[in-house]
């Protein structure tokens, strides 16, 4: 799946429940998916740029490796996990906090420049961070262990498929003794959102990756692993910190 597709098929979860962007990005999604020339991929450049956090953070990424923000690297960094996340140091990221999460419609300034301050290290900018750290920028979605564990994005080993739904041998987000731990569990996901399929083709015995309860992209064993690894990295900076906002 290459980088435009890729982070579409990510960003369309959310922006289904109206979290991020607009609802016309849905129509450029489609668009796309059915002819794929020029014009198509123009109209789904410009809608995904209206994902405030999720551009931001292809943007830092992408500065930080001399690439372009839809680069597939890039893309597959933010959203599943790759050595580009180690290229971006901590204050860039504190920056970006500082700078674009702030402001109308965002985070008050105060509150933006005080997280940035206090931004512990061992954080990388995949999504993670963004659901560990900040949980929302706009409000939209109450912080709650429950909505982190819905907005990260999970994996899972599909043990059975039917009527659209997999089932999955995967994990959730708990609190225990005041950390934050994934926990093994079955959870369902289902491989169409907003009339469009992002997981088609999926078998018992694949890996999915899943965003907001579906099924967004079948993943290699080795990007399974790379998607908890930074999962994980991040999870521990959160965890290091003296209380986690969850």
């Amino acid at each position: 799946m290459e980088g435009l597709e890729l982070s579409a098929a990510f960003a369309l979860p959310p922006n289904s429940k109206s979290y991020c962007g607009k609802p016309s990005f849905r129509k450029a999604f489609a668009a796309y998916l059915r002819e794929k020339n020029g014009k198509t991929r123009a109209s789904l450049e410009r809608s995904l740029k209206r994902f405030t956090a999720h551009y931001a953070y292809l943007q830092l990424i992408a500065g930080s490796n001399g690439c372009r923000p839809f680069d597939t690297r890039v893309a597959e960094a933010l959203w599943v996990g790759n050595s580009l996340l180690e290229k971006v140091p901590k204050e860039k990221i504190a920056a970006l906090i500082a700078m674009e999460f702030s402001g109308k419609g965002k985070l008050p300034v105060k509150t933006a420049r005080a997280l940035a301050a206090s931004l512990p290290g061992g954080f990388v900018p995949h999504h993670s961070f963004h659901v560990l750290y900040l949980h929302t920028i706009t409000g939209v979605i109450e912080p709650s262990v429950k909505n982190a564990d819905s907005c990260r994005i999970s994996w899972g080993n599909v043990r059975a498929v039917s009527k659209g739904i997999a089932t999955l041998q995967s994990q959730r987000l708990e609190r225990k003794n005041g950390k934050l731990a994934l926990v093994p569990c079955t959870k369902t996901a289902k491989l169409e959102c907003a009339g469009i399929g992002l997981a088609a083709g999926i078998a018992k015995g694949d890996t999915v990756a899943c965003h907001w309860g579906f099924a967004t992209m079948k993943l290699s064993r080795a990007q399974a692993a790379r998607l908890e690894k930074y999962t994980r990295m991040n999870l521990k900076a959160a965890n290091s910190m003296k209380s986690t906002r969850s």
